[in-house]
């Protein structure tokens, strides 16, 4: 089955990762951190604040691809800071309210830049929308 990659602007022209990929029914979405369009991280070392910026980006990303967080199957989240857990449980559960995903929380010792506390990943089946 052929892969369709997703990007959260236009394709670019490089060989860049796609943001997701569909194949099938479900979709893929690489790691997001709590980056701007500007470069710059939202919410420096906020656990809750790159929590929202992250769910709210999933979740364009993952209504781009045709389905929507209501769909969505698995999380994976890297934590930086194990005492961060109860904050970003509260975001995911906000976000996620009823029939939740399942859902894996990893502490790491550091993101790709040191004011990044959270990167998420997510697996969504396609919606009947």
């Amino acid at each position: 089955m052929p892969k369709q990659p997703y990007f959260h602007g236009p394709r670019p022209s490089s060989d860049k990762f796609p943001n997701a990929v569909r194949s099938g029914n479900l979709v893929f979405t690489f790691g997001h951190v709590a980056v701007g369009e500007d470069g710059e991280v939202i919410s420096p070392d906020d656990i809750v604040g790159q929590a929202d910026a992250i769910f709210e980006r999933l979740s364009q990303l993952i209504e781009l691809a045709g389905s929507d967080m209501a769909h969505v199957l698995k999380i994976t989240a890297f934590l930086t800071n194990a005492d961060d857990y109860p904050a970003y449980n509260q975001a995911r559960h906000r976000w996620f309210p009823i029939n939740p995903p399942a859902s894996s929380s990893v502490i790491v010792k550091a993101l790709v830049r040191p004011e990044l506390v959270l990167e998420i990943e997510a697996v969504a089946e396609l919606a009947a929308l």
